[in-house]
């Protein structure tokens, strides 16, 4: 009996971790190391002074500041997930002004898989990361779509066979063959978001200590 203590205590551990795994591998939501990369296009538009060159008499020049209505540059959005359990899962988000450029901000929201709620959140700050409101954009499934229907769309990213209707507030295509958000396009009243490219690895936790 003494030793079949020991043994019954290792079949329970064994037995528990491997409902663990099994739970992590069956968790809802995106898989750890996923990205997608998209084109933010803002349809606001912002007041910048404008010089103007104004030919006078004699040929003198005279110069005046306007003030004009522009629409911003588009920039670069990425979503990837950079750390999960079966619990949870952390959603990065990084805005770059060109795919190549050095990130303008990062953003990292924890996510309750199974409530799809917001646990923590954070920003990049001067020296370390700092708690922000959270970015409330999640992943849809084609299935979440109400009014949907399915067609071909054509993004950066290529052409998609895509469920369109409406989501989270938004017009949208979406398509669960792309990884994180399952966004193909999605049309809001501020901009359009619009896939560029997508990884189901290989994205990189930007405000792990050591990262690049």
């Amino acid at each position: 009996m003494t030793v079949a203590r020991p043994i019954a205590a290792m079949a329970a551990g064994l037995a528990l971790a491997a409902a663990i795994a099994a739970d992590a591998a069956t968790a809802p939501g995106p898989a750890v190391g996923a990205s997608a990369t998209y084109r933010w296009t803002s349809t606001l538009t912002q007041t910048v002074p404008v010089l103007v060159r104004q030919p006078g008499p004699g040929g003198q020049i005279a110069w005046s500041v306007v003030q004009e209505s522009a629409a911003p540059e588009p920039i670069v959005v990425t979503y990837a997930v950079v750390r999960g359990n079966a619990r949870s899962y952390t959603l990065q988000i990084v805005t770059r002004a060109r795919p190549d450029g050095p990130p303008l901000s990062v953003t990292q929201v924890t996510v309750a898989r199974t409530s799809g709620k917001a646990v923590r959140s954070v920003i990049q700050g001067a020296k370390r990361p700092v708690a922000t409101p959270e970015s409330g954009l999640r992943p849809i499934r084609e299935a979440d779509v109400a009014q949907a229907r399915r067609e071909e769309v054509t993004v950066p990213a290529g052409r998609f066979s895509a469920v369109h209707g409406t989501a989270q507030g938004a017009e949208v295509w979406v398509s669960d063959q792309v990884p994180v958000l399952g966004l193909v396009k999605a049309v809001w009243r501020d901009g359009t978001l619009e896939l560029v490219s997508s990884a189901p690895s290989g994205a990189q936790d930007l405000l792990k200590k050591g990262s690049t």
